[in-house]
């Protein structure tokens, strides 16, 4: 086998249709939302489109430690992260019929300044990725809810940046099906761009589980550390959401 023929046998949207653990995509109230949420729609962009915007409309807010948080649990919830809205989205996706996968990135942390301060750490973040039209389409502007947007792209004005709050003000806030969307990644800003691409998983916990780099996030410790920063950041975003009444106010409790 040639490596071209190898690599074309590695990027087959066939394989990325399973079932996990974490996906569960084939429970009833899973495949049942997926249906109804579709039934009006017909071209597989437009499906997809459906779904996305499903999942966008939930709030955003930290669940848990992100790393193996099922589907059905962020579904309950009815909120999450770029971890857990991700997971979501590829098991509805799948529940269709759409090939669909998760690719993790590490971003420095500047992204999220204003919302957490993570010092010069990296974060790894998770982008969606779906075969439409003979090609995978890429998108996180599903991540962060309509409201939660327009309230840091106000603060992002007011303070005179770009770059923080969870986006880029350049950066994709919505997605039309097609064209891959990033949120806070913009090809023109260098400070925006993935430090590291680690590749496609089926959900985050395929991801920190087989990848000796960052496995031990899996640990009891660096869960706590994790869970502890989620209250400070769910903290922030409820504070976030209050711009629209009180721009200035906020802008200096931040």
């Amino acid at each position: 086998m040639t490596t071209a023929q190898a690599r074309a046998l590695d990027d087959d949207p066939r394989q990325w249709l399973g079932n996990t653990p974490q996906l569960e995509w084939k429970h009833p109230r899973l495949r049942l939302l997926a249906v109804r949420l579709t039934q009006l729609s017909y071209r597989p962009h437009d499906k997809a489109l459906a779904l996305f915007r499903h999942v966008r409309q939930m709030p955003f807010g930290c669940v848990g430690d992100g790393t193996g948080v099922p589907a059905l649990t962020v579904l309950r919830l009815n909120r999450g992260d770029c971890h857990t809205k991700s997971t979501l989205l590829v098991a509805l996706l799948r529940a269709i019929g759409l090939p669909a996968r998760l690719r993790l990135v590490s971003l420095k942390s500047d992204f999220l300044q204003g919302i957490i301060d993570l010092g010069q750490n990296p974060v790894e973040h998770c982008q969606v990725e779906v075969w439409l039209e003979d090609r995978w389409v890429r998108f996180d502007s599903h991540v962060m809810d309509p409201p939660l947007v327009e309230a840091c792209r106000t603060q992002l004005s007011l303070e005179g940046r770009t770059l923080g709050y969870g986006l880029h003000l350049d950066g994709a806030t919505d997605w039309d099906g097609q064209t891959d969307a990033l949120s806070p990644t913009v090809a023109g800003d260098e400070r925006s761009l993935p430090v590291r691409d680690w590749g496609c998983y089926d959900d985050p916990y395929s991801f920190y589980s087989s990848t000796d780099e960052v496995r031990s996030k899996l640990g009891w410790s660096s869960r706590m550390v994790w869970m502890l920063g989620a209250r400070r950041v769910n903290q922030r975003v409820h504070v976030l959401r209050t711009m629209a009444r009180e721009p200035v106010e906020i802008q200096r409790s931040l």
